[in-house]
């Protein structure tokens, strides 16, 4: 939490790539999920790797826009 006020003083774009990270991870892991066994066979590798492209591309860019000398 102290992390996120820190980012609110000014940093909106790390903010906003830390973000998208998460939400990319976590719907990555929700688009291979198999219903419970229910629906196998209908996992969605395409979107799989699209959000995976943009969970690196996201922790990248979190990374380099670090504030470096605050």
């Amino acid at each position: 939490m102290v992390l996120w006020s820190y980012n609110l003083k000014g940093n909106t774009m790390n903010t906003f790539f830390s973000f998208t990270t998460i939400l990319a991870a976590i719907m990555a892991v929700g688009a291979i999920e198999d219903c419970g066994g229910h629906c196998a066979g209908q996992e969605n590798w395409l979107m799989f790797t699209i959000m995976v492209a943009i969970m690196l591309v996201s922790g990248i860019m979190t990374i380099l826009t670090l504030n470096k000398g605050q």
